[in-house]
């Protein structure tokens, strides 16, 4: 994610975003890798599903699953 959207995460996800470390940069945005939690993959991705491309889920691969069901679901609602 890009580092000057920390902020933002840490605010939403508080004590459950840990900050793993710089992340190679795109252009000239400065980014950030970091560790976010939820109870479940489905509410992990209800939350990060509004960051759209801003930000990029490496994993793990049921979130990117659950990610990849709300777009096929918005795309058919609102396509």
């Amino acid at each position: 994610m890009r580092r000057r959207h920390l902020w933002v995460l840490r605010d939403h996800f508080g004590t459950y975003l840990d900050v793993v470390g710089d992340a190679p940069a795109v252009g000239d945005e400065e980014r950030i890798e970091v560790s976010v939690a939820a109870h479940t993959a489905r509410s992990l991705a209800e939350q990060l599903a509004g960051w759209g491309s801003m930000i990029e889920v490496v994993g793990p691969e049921d979130v990117r699953h659950e990610l990849a069901r709300i777009g096929t679901e918005l795309a058919a609602a609102y396509g």
